[in-house]
């Protein structure tokens, strides 16, 4: 008995697919997005109003509000400028004028031709007076005060035409006025003379003077010198 293999039924082929042309799907998908695009805008030319411009907008809330608590900032006072004191005027002749911790006293206003200095006569010249403040400087400041080399006290004389005046150089050569870096201690009193030269026809109308500080942007006191030069 011989064996055999039956043959193989054959198969049908199966029809081959058609194969889809990409160029076709392009134009396709082109034209649609075309003819959507192109409907829109007959859309919007067709409809006086956009639907963007002046639309009504929806107040019902939505997934994008912003639904969390709004708080109120609170107003901020605006600082308050720091002020400066304010000059002390209105001093007189014979009354004790304070600015910081100088504390002086004008006793006395005279006018020269010449003062005495180093021992010697020293003349104010042609068109030119001295005019000398007699005073008492009490020293109501924490540290010494030297009067005449140093600068405790910034003074200025004034006339009547608003011009200032300094005093002259080498105030410790003035007879009896305090001797250079003599300290005018806290809480002690000194006589001292304050010398300006002048022109012959100044006017003199007051004094004005301030501690020295240049922190604390104190205006100068004050005082009063009308008709008071002898």
């Amino acid at each position: 008995m011989s064996s055999q293999i039956p043959p193989i039924p054959e198969q049908p082929l199966a029809a081959p697919r058609p194969v889809r042309n990409p160029w076709k799907i392009a134009t396709f998908c082109l034209t649609g997005a075309l003819l959507a695009t192109s409907a829109a805008l007959v859309y919007t030319v067709a409809d006086d109003e956009s639907p963007f411009v002046g639309a009504t907008v929806d107040p019902s809330p939505s997934i994008w509000q912003d639904d969390r608590p709004r708080t109120t900032p609170e107003p901020v006072e605006p600082e308050s400028p720091t002020l400066s004191p304010s000059p002390s005027a209105g001093f007189k002749l014979g009354e004790k004028a304070r600015n910081g911790g100088a504390v002086i006293t004008i006793n006395k206003v005279r006018e020269t031709s010449s003062i005495v200095m180093s021992g010697t006569t020293k003349k104010a010249g042609a068109g030119a007076k001295y005019v000398v403040l007699e005073t008492v400087v009490f020293n109501d400041t924490k540290a010494g005060m030297d009067l005449t080399c140093g600068l405790p006290i910034v003074n200025n004389l004034l006339d009547e035409e608003g011009r200032r005046y300094d005093t002259i150089d080498d105030l410790y050569e003035v007879a009896d006025n305090p001797e250079c870096n003599d300290q005018l201690q806290p809480g002690f009193k000194d006589a001292m003379l304050f010398v300006y030269r002048v022109p012959e026809d100044a006017k003199i109308t007051a004094w004005e003077f301030s501690e020295y500080d240049l922190a604390s942007g104190r205006e100068p006191s004050v005082v009063q010198l009308n008709g008071v030069t002898t």
